[in-house]
């Protein structure tokens, strides 16, 4: 299913959850924002702060447009029983709001993954480069030379085999 641009385009990361602006949600439901809110506040139980956030100040002044409300995808859903002859409305944008929501998760996810991988690159590039004090010692191929043994340890090799 490919996710409507106009959803995709409007869901904002708030609180660590995806949420749709309530002018949003009741363009794409046909209602008016001030019915929406007026919803809401008709039936505070049905519609608990996790799902259903109003913004604090700080958050308005951070978002375009100033919502004063935004609604998760289970927060849109509980609109259902209350907004008469607008259930298809609402069902065609549960679908697209989840697939949105998959696809904002997927691109965060995607990001971090890229971070660690160019943070990774820049350090083995600074290693290949010289750049680094922590690059490993040229060892030559071959045999060990006498100078290179740690030191004593041919002593205690003539000692173990009985030679003086």
């Amino acid at each position: 299913m490919a996710v409507p641009v106009e959803i995709l385009s409007r869901l904002l990361w708030i609180r660590e959850a995806a949420a749709i602006p309530d002018a949003a949600l009741a363009d794409q439901l046909g209602l008016d924002p001030r019915a929406l809110a007026a919803l809401v506040q008709a039936h505070p139980e049905r519609f608990p702060e996790a799902l259903v956030f109003h913004l604090t100040a700080d958050e308005r002044q951070k978002i375009p447009d100033a919502p004063v409300m935004a609604f998760t995808e289970s927060g849109a859903a509980l609109l259902a029983g209350l907004v008469p002859g607008q259930e298809p409305a609402l069902l065609r944008l549960l679908p697209a709001f989840a697939e949105a929501r998959h696809l904002l998760t997927a691109q965060a996810e995607l990001s971090l993954r890229v971070t660690a991988l160019e943070q990774k690159l820049e350090a083995l590039a600074r290693i290949i480069q010289g750049d680094e004090g922590g690059a490993p010692p040229e060892h030559p191929i071959g045999f060990v030379t006498e100078a290179d043994l740690p030191h004593g340890l041919k002593a205690r090799d003539r000692a173990g085999k009985g030679r003086p």
